[in-house]
């Protein structure tokens, strides 16, 4: 546990957060908490206002987050047991602002030369890799162009995901990767080259490990640059 620590000095004012997440009984959904780094969640919790719509792949924890800070959210889950459990609680927290979907995926008929890009609908990992999500990935083709504040990528499909969302995000909006470190993503990194990016590693709710969330700043395409900040900034 300190050695996860040790990678991160900087996330000591977060360790009182982060020892509590590990404790028996506390995960993610029970703590309405985003399952990103605890300096992407300040940032969330700076950025977000109650007038925002977000639309987010892969839900749970997060949904309620957003739930309560903006005035409408948009989540969809591939996973209709995880979808099961996640409605019980919108339900029972009696969220109306929350459009919660399910798209599951489809099995593909073949798996050999399937190639993973932004345009496949698969995942590179390899628990997925014989499933078509195209349903899930399109689920945000239903809103018109301009529509999101924040589009959140943390589920299956994650570099289609960020390709069909590009042109759901206001001008001026945010789409944020979690676990953006993993080379897997690298194409969904090109995708958004010409955008600001901004990249917080560290500590992570009910995780051990330290990983990194990342957010790109969807204005008018400066010059590529990607920040890594030791410390959670208002952006």
């Amino acid at each position: 546990m300190w050695s996860s620590y040790r990678k991160v000095p900087s996330d000591t004012r977060y360790l009182p957060f982060w020892f509590h997440s590990l404790l028996p009984g506390h995960f993610p959904l029970r703590d309405e908490r985003p399952w990103v780094t605890f300096k992407a969640i300040t940032w969330l919790k700076r950025y977000l206002k109650p007038d925002m719509q977000v639309f987010e792949y892969g839900s749970g924890g997060s949904t309620l987050f957003f739930a309560r800070r903006v005035g409408r959210v948009v989540s969809v889950e591939h996973d209709e047991e995880y979808y099961r459990v996640v409605s019980k609680a919108i339900e029972s927290k009696a969220l109306r602002n929350c459009q919660y979907l399910l798209r599951r995926p489809k099995v593909l008929a073949r798996e050999v030369g399937l190639g993973y890009s932004p345009r496949s609908c698969t995942s590179f990992m390899e628990r997925w890799k014989a499933l078509d999500f195209s349903g899930y990935v399109g689920a945000i083709d239903d809103f018109p162009d301009g529509s999101f504040d924040l589009v959140a990528v943390d589920g299956r499909s994650r570099v289609s995901c960020i390709a069909r969302s590009l042109s759901k995000v206001k001008r001026g909006g945010w789409l944020l990767l979690d676990n953006s470190e993993r080379e897997g993503y690298e194409p969904g990194w090109r995708l958004l080259a010409n955008y600001r990016r901004y990249d917080f590693y560290g500590l992570v709710p009910s995780n051990l490990d330290p990983y990194q969330t990342s957010v790109w700043h969807l204005d008018d395409a400066p010059p590529a640059r990607a920040i890594l900040l030791d410390r959670a900034a208002a952006v």
